[in-house]
């Protein structure tokens, strides 16, 4: 038996499993209209009534006018199903018509009429916010030149801890991007700001190669529940809900209503307004400004964390990167400007300025694919210099082993060789973080210049999070004995071992 409890549009509507924008679409109405038949506020006129009924008559005729029958109550004799006109007449004499229960039992019989009511999809659990953000990516993928406004205060566990997810998820944001969309994130922040780190760990490859861009509230805040909402101007929100006593129990809600978006929005504007961006970009054409943040690292004696595959600047003599210089096809006047920035660059600098620890974590498999190219971009380098600067592979493996040789002969210096990379599951992106001071980023397509944007950030809590990670992977990691002459000794029979392709 049909729910006494709905308008008659309702009911016929649930009976045939169909939405309101199906028949909005049928009827070539707007959806706001099919909204106002089936909540009451507006009557049907014939006009429509007898669209509405000829179609339903025409679908439940292979079923032979079963639903129709539940839906009025009463049994067709054969002679009736011949007719379709008169079954059409009957559905549209009950459509006409006022439904008692429902005048009765209707919660819209309490609503005044500022309220809106509107449609929306639910997804229940992890597997459902999966599908609910592959739903509303691949939608707005289609668009252009639209804004996207992310703000979660969730942990993200439910693709992160799916490497074949998040690679699709990051896949779909790059379909976002590509189609010249914009779109915003603030990243959440916990007690100890670890979670702006782990958030960021998972959006950088979108951060550095599509126009994403990322921010963060200051103020702590971390509340029980947790909400996440994440707008596609005009398009569709998603809204989830989490507790943080039941971090399985994921509900995600998508709408499309105009009014729910503009209300996210609203809320979305409120909370972008008290966040900071956190990170400047920088491409090839900002080395300046590059320049004078990355050198912070050696402007003070706080502890650096350095995460490549590639030599470490600062570790090699300016000897060596001359030679390296010469490799590229700079003009003369050129490579006489870039002679004191690649000094700059080099022990014989930073020995003269700081004497602060550096601890070296080198990603053993970034390493083994650098080994095998012919020519490897420098991409730190590259930023610097405000060009591509590039080494053979004879060079790259002379700047590796002095950086090593320099790293073991000097106390305050160390050496982390990792097999798996605390930016799993991306391989290809290097790190800085210099305590109190900066962190900067890099993507390490190093056979090509693709992507190449470098991001730095001097917000105290962001580098406070990016350190609190770097110190706590170190500390953990299964190799945090193995001195780092060990760790030498392997990296040097590793590039025995190697050769180019």
């Amino acid at each position: 038996m049909p729910n006494t409890a709905l308008s008659h549009l309702n009911q016929l509507l649930k009976e045939f499993h169909l939405a309101g924008k199906q028949l909005a679409e049928y009827l070539n109405v707007d959806y706001s209209l099919v909204s106002k038949w089936r909540s009451e506020k507006r009557r049907l006129n014939p006009e429509y009534t007898h669209k509405i009924a000829k179609l339903f008559v025409a679908l439940d005729a292979k079923y032979e006018y079963k639903r129709i029958e539940n839906l009025l109550s009463r049994k067709f004799t054969e002679k009736e199903k011949q007719k379709e006109d008169a079954l059409v007449t009957l559905l549209e004499f009950w459509l006409a018509s006022k439904n008692p229960e429902s005048e009765r039992n209707s919660i819209e019989n309490f609503m005044s009429r500022k309220a809106v009511k509107s449609e929306y999809y639910i997804f229940s659990g992890e597997d459902g916010r999966r599908d609910a953000v592959d739903a509303f990516l691949d939608y707005v993928a289609g668009s252009s030149g639209n804004n996207l406004w992310l703000f979660s205060q969730e942990d993200n566990r439910w693709f992160s801890e799916s490497e074949e997810y998040q690679l699709r998820w990051q896949d779909k944001n790059f379909d976002v991007l590509s189609n010249n969309n914009t779109i915003h994130v603030i990243h959440p922040v916990d007690r100890r700001y670890r979670q702006v780190a782990q958030s960021m760990f998972r959006w950088l490859p979108i951060h550095l190669v599509g126009n994403a861009l990322a921010y963060y509230i200051p103020k702590y805040w971390d509340p029980e529940i947790k909400i996440t909402i994440f707008l596609a101007e005009n398009m569709a929100v998603l809204i989830g809900v989490t507790s943080e006593k039941f971090t399985k129990k994921i509900q995600t809600y998508l709408f499309t209503d105009p009014e729910v978006l503009q209300n996210a929005r609203e809320v979305l504007m409120e909370l972008f307004h008290q966040s900071l961006r956190m990170f400047h970009r920088y491409g090839f054409e900002s080395n300046g400004e590059f320049f004078s943040v990355f050198k912070k690292i050696v402007q003070d004696p706080n502890p650096v964390y350095y995460f490549s595959g590639a030599p470490i600047l600062y570790m090699v003599s300016e000897k060596y990167l001359r030679e390296a210089l010469m490799e590229n096809d700079y003009t003369e006047k050129e490579k006489k400007e870039y002679e004191f920035t690649l000094y700059q660059c080099s022990f014989e600098y930073m020995r003269n300025v700081s004497s602060m620890p550096i601890t070296y974590i080198i990603h053993e498999k970034q390493l083994r694919r650098l080994l095998k190219m012919n020519r490897v971009m420098m991409r730190f380098l590259s930023h610097c210099l405000g060009r591509p600067f590039y080494v053979s592979q004879a060079v790259f493996r002379k700047l590796l082993v002095q950086g090593l040789e320099t790293m073991c002969a000097y106390d305050n210096f160390n050496i982390l060789l990792t097999d798996y990379s605390m930016l799993y599951p991306y391989e290809d992106i290097a790190l800085f973080v210099k305590e109190r001071e900066v962190a900067g980023f890099v993507g390490t397509h190093y056979e090509t210049e693709k992507g190449a944007c470098a991001l730095i950030t001097e917000e105290p809590s962001v580098v406070a999070s990016l350190f609190y990670s770097c110190t706590n992977f170190v500390k953990s990691h299964p190799h945090r004995n193995m001195s780092k002459q060990e760790s030498r000794d392997f990296i040097l029979e590793m590039i025995a071992k190697s050769r180019p392709i």
